[in-house]
């Protein structure tokens, strides 16, 4: 009798679901049967997804208990050659399922998707390590990461060695905090370091830009060029703020697109030849970086495949290169180079060669072939410890040839579809011999094999895009028409398409099209020393015509072709968000494409989001673990998800949607978590003790969003309370919260423990610990350390211990020069920054698009929290919110407020009273500006709290009158306070260390 494959999934999934977890022993024949026949239902499915264009996720999605307990069967040896088997038997049955080009799947991607299932589930099941995956490289010391240029040079990366079942790596990237799997991690933005704790738990440090030097360099493989070694005299690519400044020859110089997240800063190639030395003009003055005289080391010869790359989007080498070892002019014969090959991760050469500086090698010739997969080449000075690392992944013997150079935007959205054959002339063979895209598909997953080991690689061919650029800040690149709220259209909107450079003879138009009448026509930008084929084009001229228009299409004119790639809407994406079924049904939807939901947890703010796709009916299924989670906040996005970790929403954001009445009957997971959810949800009290006190923090700082959907009214109160009556201990608890240093501010400033009194640094490395993850609160921790800092001869940084030392060093990292400064007893050089006077009135009454353009350079290098353009960062936050700050700044007890702390700093501290009249905004211009007053009560509340943690008992009364009117601020100027209270720390650090000497 005929199986129906659907009914026998959904049967098995009902029974799987309700016997649990996988259990481990031996297995039943009649069981075993049935799972392959399970097994085989998947794959056809599997291929039918890939035949229609949907992502493979969807089936495993919809039956994810059949998809653990039949990978759980076969997991180990025989996965791959069970899941081979079962592919063979559907494309006997369905030859045509298999003329779509998709590759065979790997043992690997099966277990990574029952893992992804497990976790929908709430299981604690795991996949096998990847020792059972063919696919995946035995290693030994795993490699630490290396920051370089994801593929397309379109974001900088930071590679994690490991397979992503093998843990989550920990991320500290400038005290904000991370959980992130391999193979790597996409940088939002510049930062000054990442500190990264991998599944063994060992912590390796990557500093990536020097606000010194603001410029980092990549060599033409997309590998970071290490900033102690001077600049090789060839073409590289360049990431810089503000301009290139160079002596020597003028280098020829191609301004690519800026990578995501680096908003104000710019993509150079460059060719150094000829140049003695570069810099970027937003850098110190006189940080030069010198450019080598000689030969740099690289690769010469050989062949790449340019549509093949590695998981880490190096390219494939199907000729092997030579070696040219480095050589500076001037440079003596008899200082020999070593080269030593290896495979990543190992500590055991494959081939040692030595030759002399400028030397031509061939680093393969003692390797054994055929040579396949990723190698590193470790050149060193003979006699030295010191080297330097160049990466290969080789393919010898391997050919590809595709039906197009090139993949163009399809009228109707996606790229025209291609194929890429494959051939090979040695023992090194590919899974298929051809590759098939279809419109929505950019890369496809091959293996490549000698008989022994295989490697999975990446098929791509060049392809056009198109990207979106909202207040300056580029988004990432899509095939898919993009969604473009009219709202943003206002602001410094901007719209970049990726062409080959042959297609723009005739420069291509940009069209506004209302039902089919078009309206606007854009040309693209004059910008020069750019990518030829890169248009962009400035959408703020469309801002007026669509605001009457319920939608509108834009169009690229191209080659006689009239090209979807942008709808502009006027409305909310969605107008709610209802329970339906096993899922949520969004009203009122508006978007026809592509889209994806972000879904938080009211009653588990700290749980990671759940990101789910939207169908064509506004329908997102949910696992059956966030059925019973209660109240659920909706962020919805147009296109795919976002590369970076998801941050907390913004509920007044209007494509943001709050399921209120959710049903609540579980808590997700167990323990301590399990507990304070019940207590959000209005079961049971606050549990208290150190394990708590991480979700407290959270509950704190997120409370008013949760109050507003549905949470219990008291919890944020009474979660101050019972941080401040953990002491010490909740400051060193905030390390395991993720909470930025803003959201920390703020619940430090409402719960007292900006003025709780530290003594002694009791533990020097577990507050170390709280200073790669809540610097703010490691910051008060090391307060009483803070004035070995100052150079003052009564503080001898000889007395301190080691440990001590150590902690203390974070200090200038996390606080900038300035706070150096302000240690050592000298004036603020910042001090005018933060301050609302005269020039904000101004900037108050220009239009929103010049106030951001005022305030664009902020932040654009990343520096310390007390450096003037952090400051002035934190500033433009609270000038944002000057409409919410109003409202408390008008009242009178904010004026007594302001008296109370003036009188206070005036009775004895002149030094902190100059800087609190620092922030005074001089006289205003009526009732209407009092939200100008609100930096000086900011910077005054926290001098009283730092006053009163030194010991001040006058000061420790004073704050806790203030403490009702600095907490609604704090709320609104997270940052704006962040920096207030390390300000007030460093200022009462000096007075102290003045009185004393």
């Amino acid at each position: 009798m005929l199986v129906d494959p659907t009914q026998l999934l959904d049967d098995c999934e009902r029974a799987w679901r309700e016997a649990g977890e996988p259990s481990v022993g031996e297995v039943e024949p009649a069981v075993a049967g049935r799972t392959a026949l399970v097994l085989e239902a998947l794959v056809a499915y599997w291929l039918l997804a890939d035949h229609s264009d949907l992502p493979r996720e969807t089936v495993f999605a919809r039956w994810p208990a059949c998809a653990v307990h039949t990978v759980a069967l076969a997991d180990g040896p025989e996965l791959p050659r069970l899941v081979a088997e079962a592919r063979a038997r559907v494309l006997a049955a369905r030859p045509d399922l298999g003329s779509h080009g998709a590759a065979p799947e790997s043992a690997g991607e099966w277990s990574r998707a029952a893992h992804e299932a497990a976790r929908s589930l709430g299981w604690t099941w795991r996949a096998s390590t990847a020792a059972d995956d063919p696919v995946a490289l035995s290693h030994g010391a795993a490699p630490p990461p290396e920051l370089r240029l994801g593929p397309g040079a379109g974001s900088v990366l930071l590679t994690l060695p490991g397979e992503p079942h093998a843990g989550d790596w920990q991320l500290s990237a400038d005290g904000e905090v991370f959980a992130v799997r391999s193979p790597y991690w996409v940088l939002p933005g510049p930062v000054r370091r990442v500190e990264a704790t991998d599944p063994t738990g060992t912590t390796h440090v990557s500093a990536v830009v020097d606000p010194d030097i603001a410029l980092l360099a990549f060599d033409p493989d997309g590998h970071r060029i290490t900033p102690d070694e001077p600049l090789p005299a060839a073409e590289i690519c360049l990431l810089h703020a503000g301009t290139l400044q160079t002596e020597g020859t003028d280098p020829g110089v191609v301004e690519l697109p800026t990578p995501y997240g680096w908003s104000g800063w710019t993509l150079s190639r460059v060719s150094l030849t000829g140049v003695t030395r570069v810099r970027a003009s937003a850098a110190v003055t006189g940080s030069w970086l010198d450019v080598a005289a000689g030969r740099p080391l690289g690769w010469e010869g050989g062949a790449t495949l340019p549509w093949l790359t590695g998981d880490d989007g190096a390219p494939v080498w199907h000729r092997p290169p030579a070696l040219w070892l480095p050589r500076r002019a001037g440079e003596p014969d008899g200082r020999l180079w070593q080269a030593e090959v290896r495979r990543p991760g190992r500590e055991e050469p494959l081939a040692r060669h030595t030759g002399a500086p400028g030397a031509l090698l061939d680093p393969w010739k003692d390797v054994s072939r055929p040579l396949l997969g990723p190698y590193e080449i470790l050149v060193h000075r003979v006699g030295s410890r010191r080297s330097r690392r160049l990466a290969a992944f080789l393919a010898e013997g391997i050919t590809a040839e595709p039906t197009a150079e090139w993949r163009l935007l399809a009228p109707h959205g996606g790229l025209a579809p291609a194929r890429l054959t494959l051939s090979a002339s040695g023992p090194v063979t590919a899974s298929a011999h051809a590759v098939a895209f279809t419109p929505y598909e950019i890369t496809k997953r091959l293996v490549l094999g000698d008989g022994v080991r295989q490697f999975a690689v990446e098929a791509c061919i060049p392809h056009s895009e198109v990207r979106l650029e909202l207040g300056g800040q580029p988004l990432t690149w899509s095939i898919r028409p993009l969604d473009i709220d009219a709202t943003d259209l206002a602001g410094e909107s901007a719209l970049t398409v990726r062409l080959p450079e042959q297609a723009v003879a005739v420069i291509p138009l940009l069209a506004l099209v209302v039902e089919g009448t078009t309206l606007h026509t854009l040309r693209p930008e004059r910008r020069t020393r750019t990518r030829r084929g890169d248009l962009r084009y400035s959408l703020a001229a469309l801002a007026d015509t669509v605001r009457d228009c319920v939608k509108a299409e834009i169009r690229l004119l191209v080659a006689g072709e009239s090209i979807h790639v942008a709808t502009v809407r006027t409305e909310p994406i969605a107008e709610d968000v209802v329970p339906d079924g096993g899922g949520l049904l969004l009203r009122g939807l508006r978007h026809p494409g592509e889209l994806t939901a972000r879904l938080y947890a009211v009653f588990a703010p700290w749980e990671q989001p759940l990101t789910a796709t939207v169908d064509q009916s506004g329908r997102i299924l949910l696992p059956s673990a966030w059925r019973s989670l209660g109240p659920l906040i909706v962020h919805l996005n147009a296109g795919a998800s976002t590369l970076t970790a998801p941050g907390w929403p913004r509920l007044r954001d209007r494509d943001t949607l709050v399921l209120r009445r959710s049903p609540w009957t579980s808590a997700a997971g167990h323990g301590t978590g399990a507990r304070v959810s019940e207590y959000l949800a209005g079961r049971g009290a606050l549990p208290r003790g150190t394990d708590a006190i991480a979700y407290q923090w959270i509950v704190a700082a997120r409370g008013r969003d949760l109050q507003a959907c549905g949470a219990r009214e008291t919890a944020p109160a009474e979660c101050r309370s019972a941080l401040a009556d953990a002491g010490p201990t909740a400051l060193t608890g905030a390390a395991d919260s993720a909470l930025r240093s803003g959201e920390l501010a703020s619940v430090l400033a409402g719960s007292g423990l900006a003025a709780l009194r530290i003594r002694e640094v009791a533990d020097p490395a577990a507050v170390r610990h709280v200073w790669r993850q809540a610097p703010l609160c490691a910051l008060l921790l090391t307060a009483p350390l803070l004035p070995y800092l100052s150079g003052d001869l009564a503080y001898d940084k000889g007395e301190l211990y080691p440990e001590e030392t150590e902690i203390l060093g974070e200090v200038g990292q996390f606080l900038g020069h300035a706070a150096m400064a302000l240690l050592a007893g000298h004036a603020d050089p910042s001090g005018a920054v933060g301050r609302f006077d005269a020039q904000t009135r101004a900037l108050d009454q220009l239009p929103e698009l010049q106030q951001q353009a005022v305030w664009r350079s902020a932040r654009v290098v990343p520096r310390g929290l007390l450096d003037p353009d952090t400051r002035a960062d934190a500033a433009w936050q609270a000038f944002r919110a000057r409409k919410n700050l109003q409202y408390y700044a008008m009242g009178e007890e904010f004026r007594d407020g302001l008296d109370a702390v003036s009188i206070f700093l005036d009775d004895g501290h002149p030094d902190l009273a100059q800087a609190f009249r620092g922030r005074d905004p001089g006289q205003l211009h009526g009732p209407g500006e009092a939200w100008m007053r609100v930096p000086q009560l900011s910077l005054g509340c926290a001098l009283i709290a730092r006053l009163a943690a030194a010991g001040d008992a006058r000061a420790a009364g004073l704050e806790r009158g203030l403490r009702h009117l600095w907490t609604p601020v704090a709320s609104h100027a997270p940052d704006l306070t962040a920096v207030d209270i390390a300000l007030a720390e460093c200022l009462v650090t000096a007075e102290a260390v003045h009185r004393t000497g």
